[in-house]
C-alpha cells in the first residue's frame, strides 16, 4: 500500500527503513498524564491548536533529558482533534519526506511529523542540508497542513565542543548544526524534572495502576531513584517494579 493510502487509512503512519507502515494500534498518552514542564505543555498545545484554526504556527524543537516525555507529549496533540495526523519519522529517513509532502496537499487533516531523537553527531550533513530545506528555504513549496515537531537530547542539536581530531572544519559543522536548530521558531526545553515532579508522576501511575500511594511506595519510589535521575520514565518503571514484585 503506498504513503498516500496508509495515510487516508490511518491515525497515524511510521516510517521504518524506508517504508512507511500504517499504525492500527497509535499509543496517545492522556494530556493529563503529564506531570512538570506545565508551559512546555501549554506552549505546544497552543501551537497545535493554532495548526488546527489555520492560523500562523510555528515548528517545534523539543530537547533536553531523557525520559521526560518528549515524544509522548507529541503524541499526545492528537488527544486535540480527529481532524489531526501524525507522520512519525527517524532522523535517518528525513529524504522520505519530500514525498509524504506532495501528497498532503490533497488531504483537510492537519499533519503532525514527529522526528525522533534528532541529532548528528556521527552523521554527514547531508541529513542535515536536507531538513533545512524542508523546514525553510527549498524550492519545493510546503503544504499548509504540516507542523514538524522534532526530539533531541540536545538544544543545538549537537554537542557544544568539537574536537578538532574529530572534525575537519569543526566551526563550520558546528555553524550547520546551528542553522538547523535555529529553523525552529519554537524551541522548547525539558531540563529540570524535580524529586517533586518524580514523586507526583509515581502518584498518577499508581492511581492508574489501581496501586495505593502510601508512605511505602513513597520510600521505595526515592530509594529507585538511587542509580538513576528523576523523570517520567523512572516514575512509570518504578510502579511497575514494584506491583511485578508485590506479586
Amino acid at each position: 500500500m503506498g504513503i498516500k493510502e496508509l495515510l487516508k487509512k490511518h491515525r497515524a503512519v511510521l516510517v521504518l527503513n524506508g517504508k512507511p507502515l500504517g499504525v492500527n494500534r497509535v499509543s496517545v498518552p492522556p494530556l493529563e498524564e503529564f506531570v512538570g514542564f506545565k508551559r512546555q505543555r501549554e506552549a505546544l498545545i497552543k501551537n497545535t491548536k493554532s495548526l488546527l484554526e489555520e492560523k500562523p504556527f510555528n515548528d517545534a524543537l523539543l530537547w533536553g533529558k531523557r525520559g521526560t516525555g518528549k515524544s509522548s507529549l507529541v503524541r499526545a496533540m492528537l488527544n486535540l482533534s480527529p481532524k489531526l495526523k501524525l507522520i512519525q519519522i527517524d532522523r535517518d529517513e528525513v529524504g522520505f519526506l519530500f514525498e509524504v509532502l506532495e501528497h498532503l496537499w490533497e488531504f483537510e487533516e492537519r499533519f503532525i511529523v514527529l522526528i525522533e531523537d534528532l541529532s548528528f553527531t556521527d552523521e554527514t550533513l547531508k541529513g542535515i542540508r536536507l531538513l533545512k530545506t524542508l523546514l525553510d528555504g527549498s524550492v519545493i513549496e510546503r503544504p499548509p497542513n504540516v507542523v514538524f515537531y522534532a526530539t533531541s537530547n540536545r538544544r543545538n542539536l549537537s554537542p557544544e565542543i568539537y574536537l578538532e581530531r574529530d572534525y575537519k572544519f569543526p566551526k563550520e559543522e558546528l555553524e550547520e548544526r546551528l542553522s538547523l536548530a535555529d529553523r525552529f521558531g519554537l524551541k522548547l526545553g525539558f531540563t529540570e524534572f524535580t524529586k517533586a515532579d518524580y514523586l507526583e508522576a509515581v502518584k498518577l501511575y499508581c492511581k492508574k495502576y489501581g496501586l495505593e500511594y502510601d508512605e511505602k511506595v513513597k520510600r521505595e519510589a526515592i530509594k529507585y531513584l538511587a542509580d538513576r535521575e528523576p523523570s517520567g520514565r523512572a516514575a512509570l518503571h518504578f510502579v511497575k517494579s514494584f506491583i511485578a514484585l508485590r506479586g
